[in-house]
């Protein structure tokens, strides 16, 4: 199949239209999700909204390509050697075209040794080299930008095994793949190692009223000397201050397998940035738990929804400071925050989140909560040099 890359550019006129293209993005990745999980929860209509998350380079150094059909036209190149086509204001492109699309993301605050890559091929599409050569290419991004390791996600359910001959198992030794899967494959031969196993799980919504009573009393009889507190959108101005702390132990606290990632410094104007970019074309719904006598954020739980996407909910962070735990918080701040967005947003039917498989603790809390597995994700990481 003919093919060749062609750069976003990102800066293109904001008064104008989005371009044509993204209607062919938004069908790549109804036709992805359908194929990977039978539904199109992870396909996002809100291309407006992705733009702008595209354009906020205050946290991460970004670049976005298209694998687009037929030879590339006569023309300048961008600065990574390939066809521009605008954000804004282009309808040259056909969204019919847009064969796979390819997302380069790397930190600019910290972790600065590390970046990741999106590639996706349109199902109808796969077996031409069009994912190899997105993957390559943005490791030629990532390697010029002095970038030494290099993180890609992909849905690895279809490879799991029980068997010892033919596999290869995470670091923490809970999930085992087959070497002869197509998409393991793929990502062994490059070079990438498996260096995580993540549970994706669902939780459907509403919670009945049984179980988040049950939960709530439990740990309400635990946390004595506790508070819940719950806001919509932006945190209060009292409570900026006191989150940083959460956000910075969500890069040391959770299990992180054999991945690189290194500790976060955080303060009060990356908190609201986050929460910027967090209710970005979504609402986003937060339960803390804050220590009465000492007035400390203890714990923290955010729910995201789509506006695009009515009956569907994603998890965020989650996390209980380590000096606060043994106090049944994390089961407590989830099923407030359950409660909260089906008293606040009726239409809401389920909740996505992932988990590194081999986080015991807050995998009971989802069960007991609910939440069935839905499939396994694996993080792939390559150390370039």
């Amino acid at each position: 199949m003919d093919f060749h890359l062609a750069e976003i550019d990102l800066i293109s006129d904001p008064g104008a239209a989005i371009s044509r293209f993204w209607e062919g993005v938004t069908a790549l990745g109804r036709a992805d999700s359908l194929e990977t999980f039978g539904y199109e929860d992870f396909a996002t209509t809100d291309n407006e909204s992705r733009i702008q998350n595209l354009r906020d380079t205050r946290e991460q150094r970004r670049v976005a390509m298209l694998a687009l059909a037929g030879s590339a036209p006569a023309g300048e190149s961008g600065p990574y050697g390939h066809r521009v086509v605008p954000a804004t204001g282009d309808s040259a492109v056909s969204p019919d075209d847009v064969l796979g699309v390819l997302s380069v993301d790397a930190p600019i605050l910290d972790n600065e040794h590390m970046g990741y890559l999106d590639p996706t091929v349109h199902p109808d599409h796969r077996g031409h080299g069009i994912g190899s050569a997105l993957l390559n290419e943005g490791e030629r991004v990532l390697d010029g930008w002095d970038r030494t390791t290099i993180l890609v996600w992909s849905i690895v359910t279809p490879a799991l095994s029980e068997q010892t001959q033919g596999t290869i198992v995470d670091p923490a030794g809970t999930v085992r793949l087959r070497t002869d899967d197509q998409r393991v494959r793929f990502a062994l031969d490059r070079g990438y190692a498996f260096s995580q196993a993540e549970r994706h799980s669902v939780q459907p919504l509403p919670v009945p009223e049984g179980v988040l009573t049950a939960a709530r009393s439990e740990a309400e009889a635990k946390a004595a000397g506790y508070e819940l507190v719950q806001f919509i959108g932006q945190p209060p101005e009292d409570l900026a201050d006191s989150l940083a702390p959460l956000f910075a132990a969500m890069s040391t606290d959770p299990p992180l397998g054999a991945v690189d990632w290194r500790p976060e410094v955080w303060d009060r104007e990356r908190v609201v940035r986050a929460y910027e970019q967090m209710v970005r074309g979504q609402q986003l719904y937060t339960t803390l738990a804050r220590h009465i006598d000492s007035a400390e954020i203890a714990a923290f739980t955010q729910l995201k929804a789509p506006y695009d996407k009515p009956e569907v909910v994603f998890q965020e962070n989650t996390l209980v400071l380590g000096n606060h735990r043994g106090h049944a918080l994390g089961l407590w701040i989830k099923a407030a925050n359950c409660a909260m967005i089906s008293r606040e947003r009726p239409s809401s039917r389920r909740v996505h989140t992932w988990n590194a498989d081999e986080n015991d603790y807050m995998l009971a809390i989802n069960t007991r909560l609910g939440y069935h597995r839905e499939s396994i994700g694996a993080a792939w990481q390559k150390v370039l040099r």
